[in-house]
């Protein structure tokens, strides 16, 4: 949610507990409800913060003008520039006679946050929100920029102090790589259960609902990485048994143009529908008959909560908290057992 007050910040002087100074790095200067109650948790627990954004002066930055937090952003648009200020940021948000410590928001912010560790001799921990496997999927793709990132992420794992990992997904992939489980805290980032339950209860929102069964949900960012293409070949095999079937795809992205050329290709412009950017997610998912999600890795999986609490079945990959569900025996959880297109439609079928 978004209605919680900034929160209020004690001074490092005024701590009753060890003086710890707590300096985040973030990729954006946008409002984030779950950073906003972690520094107001830490808060009102006696540590001091401070907050280091990779971009220019924004929404954080106005959000916390009225309380004691210094939100210290680059002036600089270009990402390389920006890098660099915020290496020097950091310096700047260290508080004398307090035990600095570093805690780094995304790979970005990992990358910037591991330099100015080195350079200012700090600890620092991780917040794992990158994709566990997304750099070695990357490289099928961009081989030199998959092995480039994948190393540099793999040298800041190995030397933080801490890592935050958000799923079951990032814990294993942690400890194949040989991080010390000790290191590995595992804490997701959660729902707010009453902005969910406005959303679900709304009747002012219009949803862009055509007839026909089964009605298949897929939502996320339209990146290579959450495997649309495949999506619409599976959907394109089970129309074959299901002709009334419909499709509705809510996000953005670069790969919007392949997925409307493939629309075309398997002649499925009557069943498939792009929604774009959709303000009230949890409503669609009522109002659907299955989620399909078939990214190929997830660093904690926001939408299989969502789609658990709207009571709408969800068929996807071993990927993110969807494991820790299927564990738990949530039957609206369904791990696909094939990765291909016929073998995804005929399980769907089934179901």
């Amino acid at each position: 949610g978004t209605s919680f007050p900034a929160p209020r910040i004690l001074p490092c002087k005024n701590s009753i507990m060890k003086k710890i100074h707590l300096i985040h790095v973030v990729e954006s200067s946008r409002r984030h409800p779950w950073l906003e109650k972690l520094i107001d948790h830490l808060g009102r627990n006696a540590f001091s913060q401070s907050v280091v954004t990779l971009e220019p002066r924004g929404e954080l930055n106005d959000y916390f003008s009225h309380s004691e937090m210094e939100v210290f952003s680059p002036a600089s648009d270009s990402r390389v520039r920006g890098f660099t200020e915020a290496v020097s940021r950091v310096r700047l948000a260290r508080k004398e006679g307090c035990t600095n410590f570093l805690l780094l928001h995304g790979h970005r912010a990992s990358i910037v946050g591991t330099l100015a560790a080195l350079t200012f001799n700090l600890n620092f921990g991780v917040v794992h929100h990158v994709q566990p496997k997304y750099f070695q999927f990357l490289k099928s793709h961009k081989p030199i920029r998959g092995f480039i990132h994948q190393r540099i992420y793999r040298y800041y794992i190995r030397h933080a102090t801490i890592i935050q990992a958000l799923s079951k997904e990032v814990t294993e992939s942690l400890l194949s790589l040989g991080c010390d489980p000790e290191r590995i805290v595992s804490v997701g980032h959660g729902i707010d259960f009453e902005e969910l339950k406005k959303s679900l209860e709304s009747e002012s929102y219009q949803l862009p609902l055509r007839t026909g069964f089964p009605r298949i949900l897929m939502v996320g960012r339209l990146a290579w990485e959450k495997n649309y293409p495949l999506a619409i070949e599976a959907f394109a095999d089970l129309c074959n048994s299901y002709p009334e079937a419909q499709l509705l795809i809510a996000g953005t992205g670069p790969l919007e143009d392949e997925i409307k050329s493939l629309v075309i290709k398997f002649d499925l412009a009557e069943n498939v529908s792009l929604l774009g950017r959709v303000e009230n997610v949890p409503k669609l998912m009522a109002n659907s008959d299955l989620l399909l999600h078939l990214a190929m890795t997830e660093s904690y999986g926001q939408v299989y909560v969502e789609a658990s609490l709207a009571g709408l079945p969800i068929f996807t990959f071993r990927t993110g908290i969807a494991i820790a569900l299927s564990e738990e025996s949530d039957p609206l959880v369904h791990l696909l057992l094939r990765r291909d297109a016929k073998g995804i439609s005929d399980q769907i079928g089934q179901f």
